[in-house]
């Protein structure tokens, strides 16, 4: 859209293999969802799969770091190399999300030199849960940013909540801190010696 292409279908090239939130923001936001099948005996997306179905209308990436069905890590910096081609190619910018809900707790201590964050350039959000594993109770994830420029300000509501003023992102707004404070806890006492 910045590029001034056109904008009439926008896409988002994926796995058969990611979880439900994905078709569900394809359907939400008028999304084509670009699906990349996987195979018996590959049950992860390549930088091929990628390259067939990313085109100048592709809003983005999504790599797995730890699918659901398998627990695999994509080869994220593989299909970081193959966008980065694309760009030199083309000079088409698509952004890559790594979803980490599963393996983000796990790769940066049991792998610490795989490259699959913001190390990548093209790696501009990654989102976590902290109820894998039993970690927590369901319900507690994050998003991170490459930057803060990547988060549109007309998606930020600033509300005056009890006396001042207080950016809001989330789509829920008013939610129990229980989650948080259990992952707060469970964190300290693993880190703990």
């Amino acid at each position: 859209l910045a590029a001034g292409l056109p904008a009439e279908r926008p896409n988002l090239v994926l796995g058969t293999n990611v979880q439900v939130v994905w078709e569900k923001f394809c359907r939400y936001f008028e999304v084509e969802p670009r699906w990349i099948p996987v195979t018996p005996g590959c049950y992860v997306t390549t930088p091929a799969g990628v390259s067939t179905y990313v085109d100048e209308n592709s809003i983005g990436v999504v790599g797995i770091l730890g699918t659901t069905l398998t627990g695999e890590y994509e080869p994220i910096e593989a299909i970081h190399d193959e966008l980065v081609r694309w760009k030199e190619a083309k000079g088409w910018e698509v952004p890559l999300h790594v979803d980490a809900a599963s393996g983000g707790f796990i790769a940066p201590f049991l792998e610490p030199h795989l490259r699959w964050d913001f190390r990548l350039p093209l790696v501009q959000s990654i989102n976590v849960s902290g109820h894998k594993y039993g970690f927590v109770y369901p319900g507690v994830g994050w998003v991170l940013w490459r930057s803060q420029d990547a988060v549109p300000e007309e998606l930020i509501f600033r509300v005056n909540y009890l006396g001042g003023e207080m950016p809001t992102f989330g789509l829920n707004f008013s939610r129990s801190a229980r989650r948080s404070s259990a992952n707060t806890t469970t964190s300290c006492g693993l880190a703990a010696p």
